[in-house]
């Protein structure tokens, strides 16, 4: 579907939804974007959503820094193994993931946390070649992939620029609990930024340098006080199986091993379908030999990419790794009743989610291309134009604005023809367009355009924050039996 990703692309370019960092140098470092207004509206909206989430788990969020001593991490066992295994051509220097390689060259569908010897083997096995020279690939090494960064007067790396958003979670626990009465489970979350010296980063904002995570961890000492939504569907891949179950099903048979994991699962479902992901392009992986050597269960939510799935979420129960971790390492932790707290994590790739679903909600006639967004999620809940840029009209268009509840939410465009307009509108995935005309300074009416269907309706001026209001939660024939004149 790269078609389809370059017209994504393109519209994000020529609307201001996203683009390259730093684009006006030639010479920009790849693999860091920027969100410009739609953008950063469509952003915000999305961690609307997910903070009305958080309060539905009463999860606390709090903000950490993005820079982290070198001692947190040397604890974590990110400076020892928070790398990639990669293969570099003897001849001419390219550089490759070699299990990214692997997978692509459809050597196997699954080589993640092999050993070195085990990569090496499989290089060799295949005739693996540098695609750039023919050179064949046989040797692995290590890839670092935190940014060392030096504070104070020093000459040598003190701390990093944070791999992940979670291990200020961990470090800010001991402070919330006991600021937040002591009590177990206790729900925390985080949206911040990580950064990650990829290897290759070429996929606009499916894989970037730095990027916005979305992390949620529950600390516990039992699974008491977690209401499951046993109700709940899911799909999920089970091996090389897709079986969709009830949450208690998954329970009963053991595909999901604990209350804890149901109750994370069943809730991050709700959030997903909520921002406008359909449940037939959405599921929830099982991890066994793949997953982390510190989880005792893990899950990646995945969302359809075409004929691809990509891994936006990782799910994993942590047990007591990462505070013990830090324990070991001299820091005061957090004891009830002798026992140090299990974690189990949601962490969730934001500016993934937000592209695959700009990806899944672009859609195509022989006219033209719209984003199908949800009024939750559109960067405007409508827009309002003057059919031609005549002072008569423009000054009733900026009335209807200047006067509606919703002020500061619609998009005002005059200039240009109607029919550009609206394709403005579209392609940024604005739902309604009011468009004043001649009638409408004879009758006070207003022409509404639906987004999707392209049908139209007039409807009473005073109407229109109620139409607004309602197409939040009715289709737009819904609205034309009540509201047509």
């Amino acid at each position: 579907m790269a078609d389809l990703d370059a017209k994504l692309l393109s519209i994000s370019l020529s609307r201001g939804i996203f683009f390259p960092s730093a684009e006006i140098f030639s010479n920009a470092l790849s693999g860091f974007w920027d969100y410009g207004p739609i953008g950063l509206s469509i952003q915000n909206n999305v961690l609307t959503l997910f903070r009305r989430f958080l309060k539905s788990i009463d999860a606390v969020e709090i903000s950490g820094a993005s820079i982290l001593p070198k001692q947190v991490l040397k604890a974590s066992g990110h400076e020892a193994k928070f790398f990639d295994v990669v293969t570099r051509c003897g001849k001419c220097g390219s550089l490759y993931r070699v299990d990214k390689l692997l997978e692509g060259l459809g050597i196997s569908d699954n080589v993640e946390g092999l050993s070195d010897d085990q990569y090496r083997d499989l290089l060799k096995k295949n005739g693996v070649k540098c695609s750039k020279c023919g050179t064949p690939l046989e040797k692995v090494e290590h890839f670092y992939l935190m940014f060392p960064i030096m504070i104070g007067d020093t000459k040598e790396s003190n701390a990093y620029l944070r791999p992940e958003a979670c291990q200020s979670i961990f470090l800010d626990f001991k402070r919330v609990y006991e600021t937040s009465g002591k009590k177990l489970p206790l729900i925390m979350s985080q949206t911040g930024r990580a950064f990650r010296n990829e290897i290759s980063a070429r996929e606009s904002l499916l894989r970037q340098r730095e990027f916005l995570q979305s992390d949620i961890e529950i600390f516990f000492t039992d699974d008491s006080g977690f209401e499951v939504d046993r109700s709940a569907e899911i799909n999920f891949r089970d091996g090389d199986k897709d079986v969709k179950l009830g949450v208690d099903k998954a329970l009963e048979i053991n595909l999901i091993e604990n209350k804890v994991t149901a109750f994370a699962l069943s809730n991050v479902h709700k959030f997903f379908t909520s921002v406008g992901f359909s449940s037939d392009i959405l599921r929830f992986r099982k991890l066994y030999s793949d997953k982390a050597f510190y989880s005792k269960e893990s899950f990646d939510i995945e969302i359809k990419k075409g004929e691809d799935w990509i891994e936006v979420a990782s799910c994993n129960y942590r047990g007591d790794y990462d505070l013990s971790s830090y324990k070991k390492a001299g820091a005061e932790v957090v004891e009830v009743d002798g026992k140090i707290p299990s974690i189990f994590e949601v962490s969730i790739g934001t500016d993934r989610l937000i592209y695959l679903l700009l990806y899944n909600s672009l859609m195509s006639d022989s006219e033209r291309y719209w984003l199908k967004l949800k009024s939750s999620v559109a960067p405007f809940v409508s827009a309002v134009f003057p059919l031609l840029s005549k002072k008569e009209l423009e000054d009733v268009a900026e009335k209807i604005v200047n006067s509606s509840a919703y002020s500061q939410n619609i998009y005002y465009l005059d200039g240009g023809s109607i029919g550009k307009r609206y394709r403005k509108g579209d392609e940024i995935g604005v739902p309604l367009a009011f468009t004043v005309d001649y009638q409408t300074l004879e009758d006070s009416t207003v022409t509404v355009r639906d987004r999707d269907t392209m049908k139209q309706f007039r409807v009473k001026m005073a109407d229109i924050d109620k139409v607004i209001s309602e197409s939040m939660s009715s289709d737009f024939d819904s609205l034309s039996k009540k509201f047509n004149t």
